[in-house]
């Protein structure tokens, strides 16, 4: 059995080496077509924004595991920039909406068609059945994932190993 575990062990490090490789080029690639001066909690915050449409300052600051003080100032920089809108819930007068604005839209434009670039000029290359393939196992290695619990398998780690 522990010669499958070394085998599985190199196998996903060549997955994950190749992964990485792939990421950075995409990366590099996206800072040389985008030429926002985000941050990455900048364009966290505008990524749950654009997925939800408008959201509140506490699901923002409940999502980002941070504090509402601290979202209002990231909001706040991001509306003076105009990525993102406050605006007043008309059903609840004291809750504030926030949503995205001019550069917030032509942000996601640009993503999309680097998104597009992308599978056209490296993704096309791949037979379509071995793109659904992919995706299939990649979805699945994310339902485990999801369903044990990242943090769980950790914490049950050290205690293995006696760290904890």
């Amino acid at each position: 059995m522990k010669k499958d575990e070394e085998l599985l062990y190199h196998l996903v490090q060549e997955i994950n080496d190749a992964i990485y490789s792939m990421d950075s080029h995409f990366i590099k690639l996206h800072q040389n077509l985008v030429t926002d001066e985000l941050s990455p909690k900048q364009i966290i915050l505008l990524d749950f924004i654009e997925k939800n449409s408008q959201v509140t300052i506490g699901q923002i600051a409940s999502y980002s595991n941070i504090t509402s003080s601290a979202v209002g100032q990231l909001v706040s920089k991001l509306e003076e920039q105009q990525y993102v809108i406050r605006s007043i819930n008309p059903e609840n007068r004291r809750e504030i909406f926030v949503s995205l604005d001019t550069l917030g839209i032509k942000y996601f434009e640009r993503e999309e068609e680097i998104k597009r670039f992308i599978i056209s000029k490296y993704y096309s290359k791949l037979e379509l059945s071995e793109v659904v393939e992919l995706k299939k196992i990649i979805q699945k290695l994310n339902q485990i994932v999801i369903k044990e619990g990242i943090i769980d398998e950790l914490n049950d780690h050290h205690l293995r190993k006696g760290e904890i």
